[in-house]
């Protein structure tokens, strides 16, 4: 795809709603759970159970064209690749990956929001935040009556992880939509050895073979080994995670992704160069990410739990994230909750109900979660980038380092995502770093 029409195609993904004012995800074939369908498709898989899966990737974005795949297919998920802020094409022709990789480079929509719970559930399970129902990096679960961070699985203020997943804990009690390797589809996820176990590495991959590794030679080393096997299963789903972690730290900046693409094009050709060279050839890969990140500036925070006026209006803490938070209000206090809310908010912010933003398709379409409104609550706060939003309980520590990146909104750079698509083999000429 040219400069061009890759403008084109990602000015189209960011029209915003006319009811809402923010875009919205392209869940008809443009974002990232169709990427899922269109693998499924081309496996030649019909998944079990319910529900239905999304379309498939548009006509022009669907690496396969409707076809069957030759061989394996590695998804590689970077997490925080955002199609802006640099330029996608340079920085992966740069980093070492083949000039006609950038040829068939093109922008698609992550979900919302844009974080990495809600976007590799989505992945996972091939459906939008609608039906799955985990609509941020903290959560409220009634059934649990506290708000959760998915990825510690325990709530908030609670120091411990894990605290959640007892020895009857089942992951259809957070997610409502069971992952692909769940329904039939067999697979390997390639993660790091440290998520073994955890209950959000159980719900985006249980019914998969996990595989470990520590850095990125052994990634190299262990994607080569699934490869190799006699019989290589369909689908390797790989995740890495450290460019994710860079820019939260020191911010989005073009120089960081050129390099995570340099790498992750040597962890590939590493894995090329170890197994049979007909394997390679029949080995399609797909890389794209969760979202993308924005600067955020800590004098533009809003700390939820210092403001005197906002405070007594809440039913229980925000759900969401620093870009994009839930409110539930106390009843018969909505009102007064908008109100201290918009009294608050700079200049830019949005600031919606959930019913509309679920009617209009921000999360996408039904058959929605059964406790979708609930675990939203009443409103939905956006704001522009470097404002931030943050929730601190009582009497528990603040991290010990400050956050110059965050994402979860709906900015372009956040929202915008790449899906790049070629063969393993032809990554060999960018040198296997033996």
């Amino acid at each position: 795809m040219g400069r061009d029409a890759a403008d084109r195609a990602a000015e189209a993904l960011l029209r915003p709603d006319p009811v809402l004012g923010v875009p919205i995800p392209a869940y008809d074939g443009r974002s990232l759970p169709n990427v899922t369908s269109s693998i499924v498709r081309a496996l030649g898989h019909e998944l079990t159970g319910a529900p239905a899966p999304l379309p498939p990737l548009a006509p022009g974005l669907d690496p396969f064209d409707g076809r069957r795949a030759e061989g394996p297919i590695v998804l590689f998920l970077v997490d925080g690749l955002g199609w802006y802020p640099s330029d996608r094409s340079e920085g992966f022709v740069a980093g070492g990956f083949p000039a006609e990789w950038s040829d068939r480079l093109r922008p698609i929509s992550s979900v919302f929001p844009t974080t990495t719970t809600v976007a590799l559930t989505s992945l996972s399970a091939g459906q939008p935040p609608s039906r799955h129902g985990i609509v941020g990096h903290r959560v409220y679960l009634p059934a649990y009556g506290a708000v959760t961070e998915v990825l510690r699985m325990s709530p908030i203020g609670v120091a411990a992880p894990e605290t959640l997943t007892g020895p009857e804990w089942r992951t259809e009690s957070v997610s409502g939509a069971p992952n692909i390797f769940r329904r039939g589809l067999p697979g390997v996820a390639v993660s790091r050895d440290r998520f073994e176990g955890t209950g959000f590495t159980r719900i985006l991959y249980e019914g998969a073979e996990f595989v470990g590794f520590s850095t990125a030679g052994d990634l190299a080393h262990r994607l080569a080994e699934v490869l190799r096997r006699p019989t290589p299963p369909p689908l390797i789903l790989a995740y890495w995670d450290e460019l994710d972690t860079v820019e939260h730290l020191r911010g989005p900046r073009p120089e960081l992704a050129s390099f995570e693409a340099g790498l992750i094009a040597r962890i590939l050709a590493a894995a090329a160069d170890r197994i049979p060279p007909e394997r390679a050839r029949d080995t399609t890969v797909l890389i794209t990410s969760d979202h993308g990140q924005v600067s955020v500036d800590r004098a533009q925070e809003i700390s939820i739990d210092r403001e005197p006026s906002i405070l007594p209006h809440l039913w229980h803490p925000p759900g969401g994230d620093r870009r994009a938070g839930f409110f539930a209000a106390r009843p018969g206090e909505l009102d007064s909750l908008r109100a201290a809310l918009q009294a608050r908010l700079p200049p830019g912010a949005h600031l919606l109900s959930t019913r509309a933003a679920v009617e209009r398709g921000l999360f996408g379409p039904p058959p929605y979660h059964p406790e979708l409104l609930t675990r939203l609550g009443d409103l939905l706060v956006l704001l522009p980038s470097p404002a931030s939003l943050t929730y601190r309980v009582p009497g528990v520590a603040a991290r010990a380092y400050l956050r110059t990146g965050a994402h979860g909104g709906l900015e372009p750079e956040e929202l915008l995502v790449p899906l790049a698509t070629g063969r393993l083999s032809d990554l060999l000429a960018t040198g296997s770093g033996r």
